[in-house]
């Protein structure tokens, strides 16, 4: 949404990129609840069947929440959901019976390919304003910026100019600290 948007951001907002991404995740969000709402689907539930439509093949549950950015106990609630459902099956991995990979069943598959068009469909509408570099620009920056959470593990840095990783998200909700 451009600055000279019905709602712009406040000018203590205008720069803090948490918030822009945010807004832009949430606006999403709701255009694909009204199409997930007929199927009785979550974001996440179609999400967690994303990650495991794009491998094409079984995939751990591990996979699934590094891909689909969730925390393991959301991720093991939302595959228990989607097998009760009939779109997902677990096995256990042959040759590793402690690895559990998760593939969409033909109603999973179906389920998924038949909301695909009204997906893209929202993808298409929001990056309309973009020509092709710049969505690809803008994918690359995404995937940079992710890429370096994820990897470097949080590291941030303080106001003193020193870096430090944040406390474990564990520790930092039984203090109070992270809501």
């Amino acid at each position: 949404m451009s600055s000279t948007s019905k709602n712009p951001p406040s000018a203590a907002m205008k720069g803090y990129l948490p918030h822009h991404l945010s807004r832009l995740m949430n606006a999403l969000n709701l255009q694909l609840l009204d199409v997930l709402r007929p199927m009785d689907l979550t974001p996440q539930q179609y999400r967690v069947m994303q990650v495991v439509w794009s491998r094409n093949e079984p995939c751990s549950i591990s996979t699934i929440w590094r891909d689909a950015v969730i925390e393991q106990s959301v991720g093991s609630r939302i595959v228990d959901q989607l097998e009760r459902r009939g779109f997902v099956s677990r096995r256990k991995r042959p040759g590793n019976a402690r690895v559990v990979e998760v593939s969409l069943t033909p109603v999973g598959r179906a389920v998924y390919d038949s909301l695909g068009p009204q997906v893209r469909g929202i993808v298409e509408h929001a990056t309309s304003v973009l020509d092709a570099s710049e969505i690809e620009l803008l994918i690359q920056l995404l995937a940079k910026v992710f890429s370096h959470i994820h990897d470097v593990g949080g590291v941030v840095a303080s106001s003193a100019g020193d870096t430090q990783k944040p406390p474990a998200r564990d520790a930092a909700r039984k203090s109070g600290s992270f809501k």
